[in-house]
């Protein structure tokens, strides 16, 4: 039996699965979707290639524990960001502000570069549940100003954000991004 380097097997199991991970989100920033392989991957954390598929039964399923893996992330610093700040308008440009910091702090390179990835159907699918629920303080907000619709307000509101996203990620300053897609929301939405 190989030794663990964990208090137990469970502990040493998910520390193996998120150096997978966190491998593979490094070869994605360097080389793009096309340079995660099993034996890339496995290289780099130093495990055998026989052993990836003890925790990933494809390279899909490696991908979208990546995606899994960042929008956890995401989710948590935008909850974060959130806790304490008054329901409304507050919340909203918290809301916007910090997107668009995460945004030119890099951690958005991976939704970029994991949407050029072919995966199956049904592993899309998961990943497009999962990105849905990053609307939920974006609807929960719409619901605190009274928004008619906060479920389809935030579909509209995701559209503009996404659009202040693609400026940060194309040079634009994350402040002044924030500023526009802010005005732009409360304007529309107001």
């Amino acid at each position: 039996m190989p030794k663990i380097s964990a208090p137990s097997v469970a502990e040493h199991r998910a520390a193996q699965r998120a150096a997978l991970i966190a491998a593979a989100e490094d070869i994605v920033r360097e080389s793009g979707v096309a340079g995660v392989t099993p034996r890339s991957v496995c290289e780099r954390t130093g495990l055998s290639r026989s052993s990836f598929y003890d925790y990933f039964p494809s390279k899909d399923d490696l991908l979208v524990g990546v995606a899994i893996a960042a929008i956890e992330s995401w989710d948590a610093e935008i909850e974060q960001a959130l806790e304490g700040v008054a329901p409304g308008l507050a919340q909203l440009r918290v809301f916007v502000d910090a997107t668009m910091t995460m945004t030119a702090d890099g951690r958005h390179e991976i939704a970029g570069a994991l949407r050029g990835a072919d995966l199956s159907p049904s592993r899309l699918e998961d990943l497009m549940v999962l990105h849905d629920a990053l609307l939920r303080p974006l609807v929960h907000v719409l619901e605190e100003l009274g928004h008619r619709s906060p479920q389809r307000g935030a579909l509209l509101a995701q559209g503009v954000i996404g659009a202040g996203v693609q400026l940060v990620a194309h040079g634009v300053d994350p402040r002044e991004a924030a500023d526009d897609v802010y005005a732009l929301l409360v304007n529309g939405l107001g």
